[in-house]
């Protein structure tokens, strides 16, 4: 059957599907947004369509029109898909001189095997091994750096190159196999065809591919936009670390995972001593740069990624410390005070010491279901407001006497 194939209809009807793609794509770029790279595959496509028309008119038009210009519009295809992929996916570009001299080479060859010492044979087997030699970059490169940059490999894309590949080097192989006995326009063999038609089937399914890789980034990026909106919501814009919000919709989380495996779980309520003093004496903007000072040493005196520091207000701070009981929580609350004496952050206008000291309220509890984050709140807060009625500076757990 495939013996039969008019290679002018199967050249025409890619070269239609390719100018239609090419022109979907151009579309595309108008109504949605395309990443760098995309305009090179665009241009790859109009180039493949137009120049498989040329083709198709072999003897209709002058050689130089339907051979050489046609057959090197063909090969931009590949050319341009591997330089808008490099582009895509931001990878080095380190065969470029060497793919542009390829294409030197190749436009060289067709001329002369045109002009000069006309043959066939020589040159479906050149734009064969270059087509190759192109397609086979493009499959490498995917390969190796899709999945770094969309999270995941687009093997539909993959695949559709693969084809590519093998087709253009089935054609180079079977053509060097035929020993000059080779028609094109003509043609006889049902390999050839076979080839050719594939060819053009894995180019329109990379087109179909490329839709797809963009779709992609394009998602990726908005799930990136969106981490970073709801990190921006979740920080604290003065101290850097996460504000109550993130805070109460993680105490929230915990209560329900340590009902679940009955661990416990404890919260640290700290307090600036004398902070309003502290901002009387020193300025607000002062105070500002205390309370970064403050949040750095209660972030690097927790160790655990689980371990949450937060805002709580004002000069208020918390820190949430799941899987940690009691005499846990009192060690760690032990750290934090010493390493804030250790940055002996200077206050004069303190009742209690020469420099910044905290309170800080502990509770701890194992989570059931008459148990609540607000309850386990409360008892901290209480613990806190002991503290400060005991002299300030002081470390109160919830039921100690």
């Amino acid at each position: 059957m495939l013996d039969y194939l008019d290679m002018r209809t199967m050249l025409r009807v890619g070269a239609m599907t390719c100018l239609t793609l090419a022109l979907i794509m151009t579309y595309y770029s108008l109504a949605r947004r395309t990443y760098h790279g995309f305009q090179y595959w665009t241009a790859g496509f109009l180039c493949i369509g137009i120049g498989a028309v040329l083709v198709s008119m072999r003897n209709i038009l002058p050689s130089f029109v339907s051979i050489v210009l046609g057959n090197v519009l063909v090969v931009m295809m590949p050319f341009l898909l591997l330089y808008g992929l490099e582009i895509f996916l931001n990878t080095k570009r380190r065969l470029t001189k060497l793919n542009t001299a390829t294409i030197v080479v190749f436009v060289t060859s067709f001329i002369w095997w045109t002009y000069i010492t006309p043959n066939l044979h020589a040159r479906i087997i050149c734009i064969s091994i270059v087509m190759t030699f192109l397609f086979a970059q493009s499959l490498f490169i995917s390969i190796r750096h899709i999945p770094s940059t969309l999270g995941n490999q687009e093997w539909s894309f993959v695949v559709a190159l693969m084809i590519s590949t093998l087709s253009s080097a089935f054609r180079a192989t079977i053509t060097s196999l035929s020993m000059n006995k080779v028609e094109f326009i003509n043609n006889t063999n049902a390999f050839q065809s076979s080839a050719l038609l594939l060819i053009i089937l894995s180019v329109s399914s990379c087109a179909c591919s490329i839709l797809i890789l963009n779709s992609y980034r394009i998602e990726n990026d908005l799930k990136d936009a969106k981490n970073k909106i709801e990190g921006l919501v979740n920080i604290d814009a003065l101290c850097k670390i996460y504000n109550r919000r993130f805070f109460n919709k993680t105490i929230e989380q915990e209560f329900k995972r340590h009902q679940r495996s009955t661990m416990p779980l404890s919260l640290l309520m700290l307090d600036v001593d004398c902070f309003k003093l502290y901002n009387d004496t020193y300025g607000h903007q002062a105070g500002d740069q205390c309370l970064e000072r403050i949040a750095s040493v209660l972030s690097n005196s927790v160790g655990r990624p689980s371990d949450i520091t937060a805002r709580y207000g004002g000069e208020e701070f918390v820190v949430l410390l799941p899987n940690t009981d009691s005499a846990g929580a009192q060690k760690i609350a032990q750290t934090i005070q010493r390493e804030i004496e250790n940055v002996a952050i200077p206050h004069k206008g303190s009742t209690v010491a020469d420099t910044i000291t905290l309170s800080i309220g502990i509770a701890t509890t194992i989570p059931d279901r008459s148990a609540s984050p607000e309850l386990l709140i409360k008892q901290a807060d209480h613990s806190l407001y002991k503290g400060k009625q005991n002299g300030k500076n002081q470390i109160i757990a919830y039921g100690a006497a």
